[in-house]
């Protein structure tokens, strides 16, 4: 069975490089982008052409908030582009450079984990 890895910062530098990687393996890929749909897209193209299939879904990793919605995005492409209801791997690429203290971090961790982990992704 092909495997499925999510990257989150897949639309350039080196999430972009891990997900042709991955293709270039065998494998396909969800990536996620913040603002560059159009670079997105390319990688999902690029990924395409080497005959592996790729979605790209937005996603601000500094919204925590919006990481219920992104998972229920996965899901969807999980079913309707694979078939699936699980991805394979998690490449946590994506990160904002604001330092600022989060607020509860084990409320914080725990969402987190159960978001991208538990309900997204299996092991």
């Amino acid at each position: 069975m092909t495997t499925i890895s999510i990257i989150t910062g897949g639309s350039r530098g080196l999430g972009r490089n891990t997900a042709i990687n991955i293709a270039r393996h065998g494998g396909d890929v969800i990536l996620t982008y913040r603002s560059g749909v159009e670079g997105a897209n390319a990688v999902v193209a690029e990924i395409e052409s080497i005959g592996r299939k790729a979605v790209a879904l937005p996603l601000d990793v500094s919204e925590i908030d919006a990481i219920p919605a992104f998972v229920e995005s996965v899901r969807s492409a999980l079913k309707s582009k694979w078939g699936r209801d699980q991805c394979d791997h998690l490449v946590n690429n994506a990160g904002h450079g604001e330092m600022v203290p989060l607020p509860r971090p084990q409320k914080l961790n725990s969402t987190c984990y159960s978001m991208f982990m538990s309900k997204a992704c299996s092991s």
